[in-house]
């Protein structure tokens, strides 16, 4: 079993010694199959050159070197190339970099010696791996400017967006692991910023809203907005005293009314005075209609009896359809007047002359 065990870890070696020239020969292959893409010149010109340098390790019995120098010739050609190879470049560079490295520690004077007793037990791979993650740590510090430039554009981006949550957590990234922790807190601050001001410009869109409501005399649907208001934004100074805001216009335009109520009364303008006399029912309690109620049976009085005046003239005229329309005023507003019976007695008359005016038309 054991012996089985060292054939095949011998055989994985040699396939891996001969490893460089079968990548160098891929990559040319497909460099020449896929001619006139974006990659394939700078990576045939790489692969030329990783099949030199990989005979080179050959014959001068240095072929481990030769799998690294084949990765960072390879991965160059990547960079080079750009695009969506550009990743994948720098991490192969990156792992070549950090196999050249551990092969040139490796064949220094006594290494061997010193390591030929821990070859049995530990595996090749192994020192593989530690490249691997030699090379990560490489990569990290090799592109680290370039890492926190991306970092700052994607914060950025995320702020401009309104994704705030994605940009902080961005800053905290940048803090703990790049070590940027004052131009993470900065960042911090201009993102907490930008979220209260656009905060605050949201709450005075909503203001805007609940003044339009006001202007309408929306007195409910005012006071539902608010309560909503508060609900959505319930720390903010800005809506302190929204409900007493609403009461006091509400109690500024029951005054306009009553002032109107009062000119138009004066000044004998019956069917304005009544018209403002029924909006302002809708605003005044019993006690605070008392104020008006001479001036209201006054107003009352006339408009009735104007109304009974034009439907007269309107039947003498003959002018049936406006006798209807005074007679249905007459019945709906002063619906318990002896006005009202002498009017609904008349009615089906007056609206049969009227078919009989229409059909002679």
């Amino acid at each position: 079993m054991h012996t089985q065990q060292v054939e095949r870890i011998h055989v994985l070696a040699r396939l891996l010694l001969v490893s460089p020239l079968i990548i160098s020969l891929a990559v040319l292959t497909a460099s020449i199959d896929w001619w006139g893409t974006y990659w394939s010149e700078p990576m045939m010109m790489a692969s030329v050159a990783s099949l030199l340098a990989a005979m080179i390790a050959m014959l001068t019995q240095r072929k481990s070197a030769g799998v690294f120098a084949v990765l960072v010739i390879l991965g160059i050609g990547a960079i080079v190339s750009g695009g969506p190879l550009l990743t994948g470049g720098m991490v192969v560079t990156s792992v070549g970099w950090a196999g050249a490295a551990l092969s040139i520690s490796l064949s220094k004077k006594g290494t061997l010696a010193r390591t030929s007793a821990e070859e049995s037990d530990s595996p090749p791979w192994e020192a593989l791996m530690e490249a691997l993650q030699l090379s990560e740590n490489a990569k990290r510090v090799l592109f680290r400017d370039r890492e926190l430039d991306l970092l700052r554009r994607t914060i950025q981006d995320d702020m401009a967006s309104g994704d705030v949550h994605s940009a902080l957590m961005l800053c905290d990234q940048m803090g703990s692991e790049f070590g940027a922790v004052q131009e993470a807190e900065n960042l911090r601050s201009q993102i907490q910023q930008a979220l209260h001001k656009r905060h605050q410009e949201q709450i005075q869109n909503e203001l805007a809203v609940l003044d339009n409501l006001l202007a309408q005399h929306k007195w409910v649907e005012a006071y539902q907005f608010a309560a909503k208001l508060r609900r959505l934004y319930p720390e903010t100074p800005l809506l302190h005293g929204i409900e007493q805001h609403i009461a006091d216009t509400r109690v500024q335009y029951r005054h306009t009314l009553e002032a109107r109520f009062v000119e138009a009364a004066e000044k004998n303008d019956v069917e304005a005075a009544m018209e403002l006399l029924k909006e302002l029912d809708r605003y005044l309690t019993p006690d605070e209609a008392r104020r008006f109620m001479e001036t209201a049976d006054t107003v009352i009085t006339k408009y009735r009896d104007t109304l009974g005046t034009r439907f007269k003239m309107a039947v003498s005229d003959r002018r049936w359809t406006e006798a209807i329309g005074f007679g249905d005023a007459i019945m709906s507003q002063f619906p318990n007047t002896t006005m009202a019976k002498e009017v609904r007695e008349l009615l089906d008359t007056i609206q049969s002359k009227a078919d009989e005016d229409e059909t002679a038309t």
